[in-house]
Order: C-alpha cells, then structure tokens, then sequence
C-alpha cells in the first residue's frame, strides 16, 4: 500500500529522488519478507519439537469417538495404522509446517501492518485496528468449535461401519490429520463472515436495509455454504456450522450499520 501510493505521487520533475523512494520500498519489504520467513521457521521449529503433545490432542476427536463405542458395546474397533515407512515422517513434516505457519500468521500480519500502515489514512488505520483483532478472534472461535464437533462428525460414520459385521477400522493418521485440518481451516474461514460483510458494507456494495430485506434468501444460502464447505457431510457439523453462521450474520446487520456510509442508511 505504502508503495503504490508513493508511486503514483511520484514527481516527475525529480526522478532521482523518486527512483531513490522505491529503492527505499523495496529494501523495506525484502527486509520484512525475509524476517517472515524466519518466523515462519520457528515455528516449524517448535511444531516439531512438541509434535507428541500436538498429536495427541489432533487424534483426540477419533479416539475419544472410539472410545465411546466401546463403552456402550458397540461392536466398532480401530486403530491407526501406517502403509509404509516414511508416513510417521510426512505426517510429523506436515504438521510442523501447517501449524508452524499457523504461529507465523499474527507475526506476519505485524510485518503486512508495518508495511502498510504509513500508506494508511487515520481512519483507515484506526478501522484495521478494530478489524484485525475481530477476524482472529472469528478464526479461533470456528476452529474451537470445529474441535468441538468433530466427535461427533466421526461417530457419524462409524455408524455406518457398525454395518458390517466384524469390522475393525484401520485408519491412516496421515488422512485423518489432513481431514482434521481441513475441517478446522473451513470453520475458521466461514467464521470470517462479519469481516466481509463489514467491508462490503463500507465500500456501499451491501447495506443492512439490504440485509434485512433479503435475510430469508441469505439464510437459505448459508445452510447450502455450511452443507458445501463442511469436509463431513453429516447432518450434525452441517448444523453445527450454519447455526453460528446465521447467527453471526444477524449480528453483522449490526456492524453494517455501524460501518456503512450515513447516505445509505434508511431513515
């Protein structure tokens, strides 16, 4: 941001002084490009060494589902099992990456705010201020609650597995995690509803008048978006999911409101 606006005030009569201006840029966001690398490094660093802690708490939604199959005699067993000799080593790999990224973000997102904050007017920076805490406290609330549902997404499909007499479930850990993860990145995202719809409603292409007019059609397709993006097709995480959506889209009628320009609001 602070580099397409110093370009585009760039004064013609004075090129040196313009060309030295975004060797300055350029320097800047190699310097905070580089330091975001290191941080995302770190993280991996730290990813791996308490994998064994991770793990556990990752494989705790399919053993906690398993284990109450067992206690009220139902007759569906598992274990996880591995296909060949390096997939304990991909499987510790990818999740010293994914959640070493996942450490690396606010630490980034202070570098992106660095770079872009003397681009910003005080308005802006006061609105990013309020924004950029709501938006990770929305990510970490979906991913808690995708936590929360995965038991019982899971015993949902074990279920099914009851079905057929005398089978016992050997599950890949590496599918499983990489399931795990997707569920808890789509309800992390989906969460990030009132972030968009504040931003539409401040550039003017939505308002809440607009909101409520269409609430029932928008409603409907929420339940379609939480039925499409949740990785368990199971009617409970699809609830699970569309419920907080609505809900959070009642609340984000609200925050239109708030942020929406004062010639659209009804009178």
């Amino acid at each position: 941001m602070a580099l397409r606006l110093s370009t585009l005030g760039a004064d013609p009569e004075h090129p040196d002084e313009n060309k030295a201006e975004l060797t300055e840029h350029l320097a800047e966001l190699r310097t905070r490009l580089i330091r975001s690398c290191l941080y995302c490094m770190v993280g991996m660093i730290i990813m791996y060494v308490l994998f064994n802690p991770i793990y556990g708490i990752l494989s705790a939604p399919i053993t906690s589902a398993l284990a109450k199959n067992v206690k009220a005699h139902l007759p569906v067993q598992g274990t996880f099992v591995v296909s060949n000799f390096a997939e304990p080593f991909l499987l510790k790999l990818q999740i010293s990456v994914v959640g070493g990224l996942i450490i690396a973000i606010p630490f980034i997102g202070m570098e992106l705010w660095g770079f872009i904050e003397p681009g910003l007017t005080r308005s802006e920076k006061r609105g990013v201020r309020l924004v950029a805490p709501f938006s990770v406290l929305l990510f970490l609330v979906g991913v808690g609650i995708a936590f929360l549902v995965m038991p019982m997404a899971i015993r949902w499909f074990l279920s099914y597995l009851a079905d057929i007499p005398g089978a016992v479930l050997f599950q890949n850990p590496l599918t499983y995690i990489v399931f795990t993860v997707k569920m808890m990145l789509a309800f992390g995202l989906v969460f990030q509803l009132p972030v968009v719809l504040m931003f539409l409603g401040k550039v003017g292409i939505i308002t809440s008048a607009l909101m409520i007019k269409f609430w029932r059609q928008i409603t409907v397709g929420l339940f379609t978006v939480a039925m499409v993006v949740a990785p368990s097709n199971d009617p409970g995480t699809m609830l699970a999911l569309a419920i907080p959506l609505t809900l959070l889209f009642i609340g984000s009628i609200w925050l239109v409101r708030l942020v929406e320009p004062r010639a659209a609001t009804p009178s």
